[in-house]
């Protein structure tokens, strides 16, 4: 998974428009030194997103991407500028790709895939 943060408009620093953030989760190969309590944060933010429909735009008023990041081993990731992934692929995109696999159930695997 991973996720594209904007800056403010104006705000951009050392040529960057943006900063990605990748994660991998895995349900069967993660990393095992993954406790419990990390586990629970995960499920938390795959339960907080709500996806029961196919609507590909669902609303949903809050998602715990914060808990999420503050569980996340951001020392140990690849670093790299890039581009973003969708067109128009805009450049300068500073990428931080996370090193550690986490754990992630079926059941939330199945429902990103089903979004996507």
């Amino acid at each position: 998974m991973h996720t594209v943060h904007l800056p403010k408009p104006g705000d951009t620093k050392n040529g960057f428009i943006a900063s990605a953030v990748g994660l991998f989760f895995s349900v069967n190969d993660y990393n095992k030194n993954v406790d419990q309590d990390m586990v629970e944060t995960i499920d938390e933010f795959f339960d907080s997103l709500q996806w029961k429909t196919t609507d590909t735009s669902p609303l949903v008023k809050e998602v715990p991407y914060g808990q999420l990041m503050m569980m996340a081993d951001t020392d140990n990731r690849w670093t790299y500028k890039g581009s973003v992934t969708t067109p128009p692929c805009a450049q300068n995109v500073y990428w931080n790709v996370l090193r550690t696999v986490y754990p992630i159930k079926q059941r939330h695997l199945d429902q990103f895939k089903n979004q996507l």
